[in-house]
């Protein structure tokens, strides 16, 4: 699934740039419902992983 040597720091580099990009998006353009959906439908899936390693 994922490439070999995928490592915990650039997770958590790429989780903070999808949400400055966000931030950013949110405050010069305005997203389309779908666009919005779409992001909010790959956000729970991430938070669904997540909440099983509880």
């Amino acid at each position: 699934m994922y490439q070999q040597g995928v490592y915990l720091l650039e997770v958590l580099n790429k989780m903070n740039h999808v949400l400055e990009r966000f931030r950013h998006l949110s405050r010069t353009r305005s997203l389309r419902k779908d666009q919005i959906e779409e992001i909010d439908y790959h956000i729970n899936q991430i938070t669904m992983i997540l909440n099983k390693c509880n």
